[in-house]
């Protein structure tokens, strides 16, 4: 309304001008309040009404004038209501770009019955304007038909990566630094293993367990430093340091994030596919997660939701002209930002939050003068315990509160948007990692510090007052000396109290301390070998693959090696032997002993020239049998030359 645009006076004028009109002075004087009333009404009213009636839906995405948007985006709203799905029509949205003109797509309720979400038939195109007309007549599944809604948003000019055949792990490199080896204390293995490949990493326990928690110790090794030969792997590992299972993955390709979720899966990111992969508890591959609307997944962080959502994130690589928002910008800067997703069972992007919507270029502690920045490097999302987000954008130095319904910032930690008071921390955290929100209230994060003086890296709980905005240091760990860890890292609350400390880039890998600051266990890869996370969760595995038998002798005895890669259960072996492939027995049992277990046979080779074990479980219940091996002896026959794996 015009009338919201004048000042007072010019109303109060305009209001005594007309009154000049009329004789009486009572008269005149009726209509200056009169009118008074009405502009005031209207200045009180009028403007939440209209914020109010302009659209009945709390959440649009893409967010309405937005830029730099996916061609590849869908296009979702929701007004925190059920819908009634009869409501849904092929006709609601019309959507229309200015270069590729109308464009027709699928409409379809999410199965949150609260989602609605059009698919477009094809991408838009790059660098253009879309227009979007939500019809009328949605209608909530108590009756009420929620009215219509337009909007816009503009497509970015330059193609996503992923859709100019760039891989995940071509843009995963350009975002790591390179290192060269630093000295460090040598990492030798406690215990050569036959039954594992050569290139199994060193691991040495340096802190034996000591009131530890419960649980296995779940981390991925990989090297930042690619030509040293450090082979990638999948590690469960009990408090001796030894597997509980192990799996060998593509040589040179980096595995990340590797934890058990909620729904008991175990999921890791494979920079060799460029998404999450899941495996059961048979460590079969289920399911992979990945992001939407046309978005290369993000490594860091997958959290599966107790629904069957998943909340996931992704880098957005956009040409900006950087000259025009900083002194000595490059003009063909590439600034990466932020997405972050939740998507449910059928991989439908239900909520999306973008940097760009919400955090200034500027805001950030990165060099804005390099060809590429990375402006916000989220690097953690997390539930919060009311259903909103909280996610940590390293290179901001943030930590952000995100509405989960209107996508809307409700708090900012840290940075230079800093909204709290910090009452008793002196060095706030600083490239940061891992946020997460205890059970009591709290957050943790990883306090990597790259780059601060004195040099070093922390674990710090925080008490947070979201209502007056302050924030409060309860509880912080700095190893004795300290560690730093400047790059990945996380920090893990366990159930007993105490804190699993992934330390990243650094040496020890992880140590588990207790809430006096003393340390439970600790354990460490052999350098260059990090891990980006470690965890400890409980767990039992139960492989279809079969038991794996070798064999060893010096010349005078001869033992066998036995182990089974991912089993949790094995009370014992059956040690099976015989002269006959079909026909072996049973001559021993032998209780299992760490990963690997070994018994001497020296005395048992010649009369029998077959070997061959089986597990049996804690309940007495017999497994699969391993392999077939066979000694050259002689007593033993030609025929079994085929199958000698040792000598």
């Amino acid at each position: 309304m015009r009338v919201m645009n004048l000042s007072v006076n010019s109303v109060v004028n305009r209001v005594l001008s007309l009154a000049d009109r009329f004789d009486t002075e009572n008269l005149r004087t009726d209509i200056i309040v009169y009118w008074i009333v009405v502009f005031f009404s209207l200045a009180m009213w009028s403007t939440p009404l209209q914020a109010q009636s302009s659209s009945p839906f709390n959440y649009i995405s893409p967010r309405p004038d937005a830029t730099l948007v996916s061609p590849f985006t869908t296009i979702a709203l929701r007004s925190g209501d059920v819908i009634d799905p009869h409501s849904i029509s092929p006709n609601l949205f019309v959507v229309e770009g200015d270069v590729s003109g109308s464009i027709s797509g699928t409409v379809q309720l999410a199965r949150d019955n609260k989602t609605v979400i059009f698919k477009p038939g094809r991408p838009f195109t790059p660098g253009e304007s879309v227009n979007v007309t939500v019809q009328a007549g949605l209608v909530t599944s108590v009756g009420n038909q929620l009215g219509g809604v337009s909007f816009a948003f503009t497509v970015s000019a330059k193609p996503l990566p992923e859709a100019q055949g760039v891989s995940s792990a071509q843009l995963w490199s350009n975002a790591v630094p390179t290192f060269s080896v630093s000295p460090q204390e040598p990492v030798t293995r406690t215990q050569p293993y036959l039954t594992v490949p050569n290139d199994f990493p060193a691991i040495n326990v340096t802190v034996p367990a000591n009131g530890a928690d419960d649980g296995y110790l779940f981390m991925s090794n990989y090297s930042f430093v690619t030509d040293l030969g450090v082979q990638p792997y999948l590690l469960i590992l009990d408090n001796a340091g030894e597997p509980v299972f192990y799996k060998r993955m593509t040589p040179g390709k980096i595995v990340l994030d590797f934890k058990k979720q909620p729904n008991g899966l175990l999921t890791f990111y494979d920079v060799g596919v460029g998404h999450f992969q899941a495996m059961d508890n048979s460590y079969a591959i289920v399911d992979t997660y990945a992001t939407g609307n046309g978005y290369g997944a993000d490594h860091h962080d997958l959290q599966i939701l107790p629904n069957g959502n998943y909340l996931i994130m992704a880098w957005d690589y956009q040409p900006i002209d950087m000259s025009q928002i900083v002194a000595g910008g490059d003009p063909d800067a590439t600034v990466v930002g932020l997405i972050v997703q939740e998507l449910d069972p059928d991989h439908n992007v239900v909520f999306e939050w973008r940097s760009w919507d919400h955090f200034e270029i500027t805001e950030s502690s990165a060099d804005l003068t390099e060809p590429v920045i990375f402006y916000t490097h989220g690097n953690a999302v997390e539930e919060d315990a009311d259903g909103n987000l909280l996610v940590s954008s390293r290179v901001m130095n943030e930590i952000t509160k995100i509405d989960r319904q209107t996508a809307d910032m409700i708090w900012r930690l840290g940075g230079k948007k800093n909204e709290f008071s910090f009452l008793n921390d002196d060095k706030l955290f600083y490239r940061q990692h891992d946020i997460r929100r205890l059970p009591n209230g709290h957050i943790t994060l990883f306090d990597n510090r790259e780059g601060e003086t004195p040099v070093y890296s922390r674990v710090v709980e925080y008490e947070l007052d979201e209502v007056n905005k302050t924030a409060k240091v309860v509880w912080q760990y700095r190893n004795t000396p300290d560690t730093y860890g400047p790059y990945l890292a996380n920090a893990q609350r366990l159930p007993n109290g105490n804190t699993l400390i992934g330390w990243g880039h650094a040496v020890p890998t992880l140590t588990e301390v207790k809430p006096d600051g003393s340390k439970a266990f600790e354990l460490s890869l052999k350098w260059p070998s990090v891990s980006y996370r470690a965890f400890r969760f409980p767990w039992q595995g139960a492989p279809t693959w079969p038991p794996v038998l070798a064999a060893a002798t010096d010349g005078i005895t001869t033992t066998l090696h036995m182990s089974w890669n991912g089993a949790t259960d094995v009370a014992v072996y059956e040690i099976h032997a015989g002269n006959s492939i079909s026909a072996t027995q049973l001559i021993r049992t032998q209780p299992k002993s760490g990963f690997e277990t070994t018994v001497d046979v020296t005395a048992d080779v010649g009369p029998y020239c077959l070997f061959r074990v089986r597990p049996v479980d804690s309940n007495g219940q017999q497994k699969q049998f391993s392999n077939l091996l066979a000694f050259t002896t002689p007593q033993c026959k030609p025929l079994y030359l085929p199958l000698v794996m040792q000598n």
